[in-house]
């Protein structure tokens, strides 16, 4: 006898199968879609974090480089800091990484030579744990220390001091992962934020160190090791050169 499929069966499937089948592939289809917006979430996330540790190096001839990303503005404003520093156990490094990230051409404050480490240091802490602004450099047995509240010595109007530019951007985000790779290495770059004289628009380079002297700074210049830099940042130093800063006191710029 042959099994025929009637009517009731045929009412069955088109009432009751199909309908939950249709159900079940909705759902199915709305947590797929589901997925594919999470996955594309985590791309974008993925995008914006790796901006903030890779940057395209140039050659120093190129001034046009676009910011890989926008930073918050950049000011040598007051500085927090991170935890509490045992002055026996706190090294140069430490002091450098929390010092100011960015000088001007005239700068409030300025800046003190000493030869006694421990009195440098102690100098940088306090200016450290009071949020004052400050710069540390050691070069050989001299010690820089630049603070905002310095006052400039007897009968000077003005610092000059000096220091050594190994690069120029047009924008300020790109001059910052290189000087903050430097400083992780211990090498006392800072950024400057200066204007072009013919176009008086600004411009952001990295600077490493302050001196006395040209002849200090020029010795400092000669003696700098191009590979490391290179290893560090990606960048050529080989069309560095010396330039000033000034420093005001504490009178208002």
């Amino acid at each position: 006898m042959k099994n025929r499929t009637g009517p009731s069966t045929i009412v069955i499937l088109i009432v009751f199968i199909l309908p939950l089948v249709t159900f079940l592939l909705t759902i199915y289809t709305l947590f797929l879609k589901n997925q594919m917006n999470n996955l594309s979430l985590k791309i974008v996330a993925l995008e914006n974090e790796s901006l903030l540790s890779s940057y395209e190096p140039l050659d120093g001839s190129d001034l046009s480089l676009e910011p890989i990303l926008t930073l918050p503005e950049l000011n040598i404003g007051k500085i927090e800091a991170k935890k509490q520093y045992n002055i026996k156990e706190l090294t140069y490094e430490e002091l450098l990484d929390n010092s100011l990230t960015l000088i001007e051409p005239v700068n409030k404050g300025a800046v003190k030579i000493y030869d006694n480490k421990q009195k440098a240091f102690e100098e940088a802490l306090y200016a450290l744990e009071k949020s004052i602004p400050y710069f540390i450099f050691q070069n050989g047995d001299k010690y820089y220390v630049y603070r905002e509240d310095y006052s400039l010595a007897e009968n000077q109007d003005q610092q000059y001091m000096f220091s050594i530019q190994i690069y120029l951007y047009t924008t300020p985000a790109p001059a910052m992962f290189p000087t903050i790779a430097l400083r992780k290495a211990g090498i006392p770059a800072i950024v400057y934020n200066g204007k072009f004289q013919t176009s008086n628009e600004d411009y952001w380079s990295i600077l490493v160190g302050i001196f006395e002297t040209l002849n200090e700074a020029q010795q400092y210049m000669r003696n700098m090791d191009e590979e490391k830099v290179y290893e560090l940042t990606g960048l050529s130093i080989k069309d560095r050169f010396t330039k000033g800063v000034y420093f005001n006191g504490t009178e208002s710029i």
